[in-house]
This record gives C-alpha cells, sequence and structure tokens, in this order.
C-alpha cells in the first residue's frame, strides 16, 4: 500500500519546526529517522495531513555534559551511541542497549527521540532510560518542559506528549565509578524486538535498581528485586520470589511461560553485570 495524501516540510531550524506545527490546523507529524512512522503510513495506520521532516537539525543531535548529567538530542540515532560519537554516562550500558537494536540499518537512522516518543513496550530505550533515571526534555512553540521518564511513558504506546511538542533530549545521571550494571534481552532472533528485557544497575549513589520491560505496559521498576540486590542477596530463589511480589504488587499477572520468559532474563541480567573501574 501507499500512504493517504500528506504535505512535506523540510524546516530550517528547530523553531521553525515547532512554528510549523503550531501553524498547523490538521493533524501533523514530527519524522526523523522515520522507522515507525513511515511504515504505518504505508499501511495507512497513521494518515498525518503534514510530515515535519526534523532528521537534519543540528540542534536535535547536539549533546554537552553538565552537574553529573549528560544531556543527549532526541535525533541522536542508536548508531551514534554504538560507535561512542556521543558522550555516555552509563558506563556502557547504553552502548550495549544500542548494539543489540533491530539492525545497523536501523540504527543509523532510528533515535532516541522517535524511540521514546513511540513508546513500543518492547524497545530497549524505554526500558533502559527507566533504569537509569534519565528526564525526557519537551518544546513546543510555547514552551519546555521535563519530565522523569517513568513519568513521561503513560502506558503502551502512549505517552506524555501533547500535540505539537516534540522530545527536544534526554538527560541522563552520570553512574559513579565502580556502579555495576546488567542488561539482557530475549528475542526469537537477533534483531527482533524483544520478548522480554530486564536492566539491573547495582551500587549507585540513588541506590540499586532492576527493570523489567518488553510488557504490555510501561517497564516495571522491581523494588522488591532492588533491595535484595542493594542488600547483597543474589539468592535466585529470594530473587525470583521478590520478583513474583513486585509483579503482584504493580498488580500485573504474567501467566506461567511469560514468568519463565522474564525471570530468564532478569537472571541472566544480574549475572552478566559488568563493573565501571
Amino acid at each position: 500500500m501507499k500512504p493517504a495524501p500528506f504535505t512535506y516540510v523540510r524546516p530550517r531550524d528547530l523553531q521553525h519546526a515547532l512554528h510549523v506545527a503550531a501553524e498547523e490546523q490538521g493533524l501533523a507529524k514530527f519524522v526523523a529517522g522515520n522507522q515507525t512512522l513511515g511504515p504505518m503510513m504505508n499501511l495507512r495506520l497513521a494518515q498525518p495531513e503534514l510530515l515535519i521532516d526534523i532528521s537534519v537539525l543540528s540542534e536535535l543531535r547536539s549533546c554537552s555534559e553538565e552537574s553529573g548529567r549528560v544531556l543527549l538530542g532526541g535525533g541522536v540515532t542508536h548508531a551514534m551511541i554504538e560507535d561512542g560519537r556521543v558522550p555516555d554516562p552509563s558506563a556502557g550500558l547504553l552502548v550495549r542497549a544500542a548494539s543489540s537494536l533491530a539492525y545497523r540499518s536501523v540504527r543509523n537512522r532510528g533515535t532516541i527521540g522517535g524511540s521514546l516518543a513511540h513508546a513500543d513496550p518492547s524497545a530497549e530505550w524505554p526500558t533502559v532510560f527507566t533504569a537509569l533515571d534519565a528526564d525526557v526534555h519537551l518544546k513546543s512553540a510555547t514552551g519546555t518542559r521535563s519530565l522523569p521518564v517513568d513519568a513521561f511513558l503513560t502506558g503502551a504506546m502512549t505517552t506524555a506528549l501533547e500535540d505539537q511538542e516534540i522530545v527536544e533530549a534526554v538527560s541522563v545521571p552520570r553512574l559513579q565509578a565502580g556502579v555495576r550494571w546488567g542488561y539482557h534481552k530475549i528475542c526469537r532472533k537477533a534483531g527482533e524486538f524483544a520478548n522480554a528485557m530486564a536492566v539491573v544497575i547495582l551500587g549507585d549513589s540513588g541506590g540499586s535498581r532492576a527493570v523489567l520491560g518488553a510488557l504490555d505496559r510501561t517497564p516495571l521498576k522491581l523494588k522488591a528485586v532492588a533491595d535484595r540486590l542493594e542488600a547483597g542477596d543474589g539468592d535466585e530463589s529470594a530473587l525470583r520470589a521478590a520478583m513474583n511480589e513486585d509483579t503482584e504488587e504493580a498488580g500485573f499477572r504474567l501467566d506461567d511461560y511469560e514468568q519463565e520468559l522474564h525471570w530468564a532474563a532478569l537472571r541472566r541480567a544480574v549475572r552478566r553485570h559488568e563493573t565501571n573501574d
């Protein structure tokens, strides 16, 4: 199939892009990597009247470091992270996640802002940025605002992003020296979306964290699991019981197969932790 008719605009800068969106009376969509919106338009699942191409805007690919945090522009591609072309506040976790994401052709074009805005539960960045306690910076023609990533993500494929608003940047706290992290994704074959995903961060000043992804909801913070890891309790039966406690506390029930799958991801993430010396 082919997309429904639409108007295409390539703005000269970010402010121009936001102005064009604000002036549009119909449905406008920002597009950068076009790894998700393009196929949806071809299937006519999405039919924007105006497409605003922000893929070449330098403001969205800029990065900066300040006060123990790194600000990654929303237009930073997965490949830029994988190749080390942007600062890494995560002691290698971002690089590891980026390198496991889809295929190189997708990583060359796909962006972190686009991934977060799409909010697919099986995507890597919602789970990884939740584990890193990142903030999402949003911008529109009328102003800017910032939200913790777990407040920005409101459900499967849904976010707090308002009409004519864009993911301008992601602010990530720098992990301290000696912090250990583990990441594991389970999928049918390399390059596919995850069937299960887990991230653990051990020994950070903000406390240990454990997060499950690839659920039919937002990434799930595992408080009971994190508490056991913080206390140095790596007993697998205790960790599994803690995971079950966390999912029940969240009112999220997994069937037997899903429990085994997500437990396997969590167990392997804990086992495969790395250290930042």
